[in-house]
């Protein structure tokens, strides 16, 4: 029995883009389309080398092109843990005074805050810097 070589491509692509449920990254899913190109070209006849080039072409374009597409990276570095909040807003829950830390409330969480100014509860505040356990607000 023999297999025609379309149906070789076709298998292989249609693997390689059930594969892709498995390994994550959105990486494998573009070869299993180059494949299916490449069988698709092999079904009108074309050439082995022409297979080939197909599957490596259109795996690799659509390999760049779609992750660039999808890719969220604005080429800043992430800023992780607490330094993602500088700059953000956030509520006073307690009273703030030059002497005694208040607490804020950010995404959700809450904080000890200090601050050079009085701050009541209720206002809205930015925070400057992560001191620790302690945010740096300003009115």
């Amino acid at each position: 029995m023999k297999i025609e070589p379309y149906a070789v491509w076709l298998i292989c692509g249609m693997f390689l883009m059930l594969l892709e449920f498995v390994v994550p990254g959105l990486v494998i899913i573009w070869f299993g389309i180059g494949a299916l190109f490449a069988g698709f070209v092999a079904y009108l006849g074309g050439g082995m080398h022409l297979q080939v080039g197909v599957f490596v072409l259109v795996s690799i374009l659509s390999l760049m092109f779609v992750r660039k597409f999808f890719a969220k990276d604005d080429g800043s570095p992430q800023q992780v843990g607490a330094e993602r909040l500088i700059g953000r807003e956030a509520v006073v829950l307690k009273d703030i005074t030059p002497e005694n830390p208040g607490f804020v409330k950010v995404e959700g969480e809450e904080w000890l805050a200090k601050c050079d100014k009085p701050c009541q509860q209720g206002e809205s505040v930015e925070i400057l810097a992560v001191e620790g356990t302690h945010l740096i607000v300003k009115k």
